[in-house]
């Protein structure tokens, strides 16, 4: 289910702020390293901090998410134009989307 705050273009540009440097997000480097992991479903990819981390590291990497302005606002980071990006959710991806784990933080 969509929570409006997350489509709407001015929180979205506020939204990260609210979530700090996102140190935590290295710990899901690391499993998905273990796990030999090389193409990534990230589920829920909001605006896109997960998802750029892991482009950054060596990842292919697909995100979902179903509000518009997040992934809009995702667009713009480092790294986000090697992230496939899909505005829904995982029933809406395209047929030939091949990843061999997915996450969701």
């Amino acid at each position: 289910m969509l929570e409006p705050i997350f489509d709407h273009p001015r929180l979205v540009a506020v939204y990260d702020a609210f979530d700090g440097d996102r140190r935590d997000l290295a710990a899901y480097v690391q499993i998905l390293r273990e796990l030999g992991s090389h193409c990534v479903l990230d589920v829920g990819s909001g605006t896109g901090c997960l998802a750029c981390m892991l482009v950054e590291n060596g990842f292919k990497v697909t995100g979902v998410e179903p509000a518009r302005a997040s992934v809009e606002f995702a667009r713009h980071k480092p790294n986000a134009e090697s992230v496939t990006w899909v505005v829904g959710d995982v029933t809406t991806l395209p047929r030939n989307t091949s990843v061999d784990t997915a996450i969701m933080t």
